[in-house]
């Protein structure tokens, strides 16, 4: 079923993201659900949350002149636009530039905006030196890019005093990778079905 919401792809979601999103929905199901009812459930609870949004923004188009609803349709339109740009995902390798980030194995990056995601957080687990790349979101892959920490440098002055300068830099270096092939994608499903683990289309 589409994800005509465009929120996070439901195939790119592990079992735990799904759960929580329908938790979030108000939607609870057995801990020992499988992958596929985990998902199609998230489709349904998408798929009717969409409807009745649509339905709540139509109904208010009535009662105003035609040149007012088409102004309101095309602003709607437009932040469907917005939303689907902000969740596309980017396959990216990111690594730290902070020493105290040398030793984590990644980090959960989350983000909010009120015109996205129904105004929920967005959240993402993102693994740090990851050679085969990780599936972000564009809104929180900006904010990576867009992190900055202070560092020092040893500047010497006129008269020969040594002295440590604050600057900024960014605080992740992030490389970003072409998108996976079909057969690519197939290697990764069988490689983490072989782990043991359950997860959908892509990481």
């Amino acid at each position: 079923m589409e994800d005509t919401t465009s929120a996070v792809p439901i195939n790119s979601m592990t079992d735990e993201e799904i759960r929580q999103e329908l938790t979030d929905n108000g939607v609870t199901l057995h801990h020992k659900t499988g992958t596929k009812k985990l998902a199609s459930t998230l489709a349904d609870v998408r798929t009717k949350e969409y409807t009745e949004d649509t339905k709540t923004s139509t109904s208010n188009l009535s009662g105003s002149t035609e040149a007012s609803r088409a102004a309101k349709a095309k602003h709607l339109a437009a932040m469907q636009t917005k939303e689907k740009l902000a969740m596309k995902l980017v396959r990216v390798v990111v690594t730290p530039n902070d020493p105290n980030m040398a030793n984590y194995p990644g980090l959960i990056f989350s983000v909010g905006a009120s015109g996205l995601n129904n105004g929920r957080m967005i959240k993402k687990f993102v693994p740090f030196n990851n050679e085969e790349g990780w599936h972000v979101p564009v809104i929180l892959l900006n904010q990576i890019e867009n992190g900055q920490m202070q560092k020092f440098k040893t500047v010497v002055r006129p008269n020969g005093e040594k002295v440590l300068e604050p600057y900024l830099t960014k605080k992740f270096n992030v490389r970003i990778l072409d998108p996976l092939t079909g057969e690519e994608v197939e290697k990764v499903l069988a490689a983490s079905k072989a782990a043991g683990f359950s997860v959908g289309a892509t990481n």
